[in-house]
């Protein structure tokens, strides 16, 4: 084939895709779903894409179909992945993986079986300014990391979703479908965290049935410790937020300013130094654009369902540390 073909299924969450999907220069959009027939039909003629349907199996069953972007709600991950995985398609899944571990473990196992790719969608990875970091981690600027710190701010009051799946404990926690976000990015960062211990508490959103401010203190499998921040209900603005302590230097910034501050041992650390980065960038191009080219070369995606599975995992120690009051040790043997 010249060119893969991709589908977007859920084009509320998806549209960013659906927009990126269109450029890809190995790749071509060919079928798009939703629920939402009029939405759906409209985004189908504006576009002009091949293929358009309310019927998730309608997509399934098209040969011009290689990959699936699946960008529905969190509660619909698990079926839409297994249903993708069984037709022999690839899939890029939004963020959060699945709800729990057990869907994890289960989307993995299947994604072996039938020898296929699956990539977790946390397009944290791909911002440029968050990729500088993980290099200065690696590559001797910083030295060697002691401390990360991350965090994630995002006010839901008024964003519970389509009937409110989003304040439905049965459909979503919100530590697990905001807050993996920061956890991503700490692993990413420090690699494997081994132990949590986490404290939760509930103030803003009387709606949302749990905590909605939480923090967690983490042990990374290397020795490195950090904490890690979720507010889903605060008064404050969109955030992502990364700290990076290393012996050489630190690193203190996030995806929404321009200018980062860094200190480094070599140019005198007593005083932070401005650092010019660009603003969250183009890092859903970038995230369609290096599955498909896994793909195409036969290579392990920067976030495969292995990686996906102890973020989840990580998330929900969070979650039991806080119910149990005592530190809660994390899977990672996915």
């Amino acid at each position: 084939m010249d060119k893969l073909g991709i589908a977007i299924i859920g084009l509320r969450m998806g549209y960013s895709h659906f927009q990126n999907a269109r450029s890809l220069k190995n790749a071509n959009l060919v079928a798009v779903c939703d629920l939402d027939e009029e939405l759906t039909e409209r985004t189908q003629r504006e576009y002009q894409v091949p293929f358009a349907t309310t019927r998730f199996e309608e997509v399934l069953e098209r040969d011009d179909v290689h990959v699936v972007s699946i960008t529905t709600p969190d509660y619909l991950h698990l079926p839409h992945t297994l249903a993708a995985l069984e037709a022999g398609k690839h899939v890029l899944i939004e963020k959060p993986m699945a709800l729990n571990v057990a869907e994890c473990e289960v989307m993995v196992n299947k994604a072996r079986e039938k020898n296929l790719k699956l990539m977790v969608a946390h397009v944290c990875r791909f911002y440029d300014f968050f990729a500088q970091v993980k290099r200065w981690s690696e590559d001797g600027t910083l030295g060697k990391p002691y401390y990360i710190e991350t965090s994630y701010l995002h006010n839901y009051e008024v964003i519970p979703g389509y009937d409110g799946w989003r304040y439905d404990p049965e459909k979503r926690h919100p530590f697990v479908g905001g807050a993996c976000h920061a956890v991503d990015l700490a692993r990413w960062l420090g690699g494997d965290i081994e132990e949590v211990h986490a404290y939760g508490n509930h103030f803003n959103i009387p709606q949302q049935k749990w905590e909605d401010h939480i923090i967690a203190n983490v042990k990374f499998a290397n020795g490195a410790i950090g904490r890690i921040m979720n507010s889903s209900g605060c008064a404050h603005p969109y955030n992502i937020e990364c700290e990076v302590w290393g012996t050489n230097g630190s690193i203190a910034g996030d995806n929404t300013r321009d200018t980062a501050q860094l200190a480094l041992r070599q140019t005198g650390y007593s005083k932070w130094l401005s650092y010019p980065k660009p603003t969250m960038a183009k890092a859903i191009a970038s995230e369609l654009s290096h599955f498909v080219n896994c793909i195409v070369e036969d290579k392990t995606p920067l976030i495969d369902g292995a990686d996906g599975a102890k973020t989840i995992a990580t998330c929900w120690a969070v979650i039991e540390s806080i119910a149990t009051g005592q530190p809660q040790k994390v899977r990672n043997d996915f």
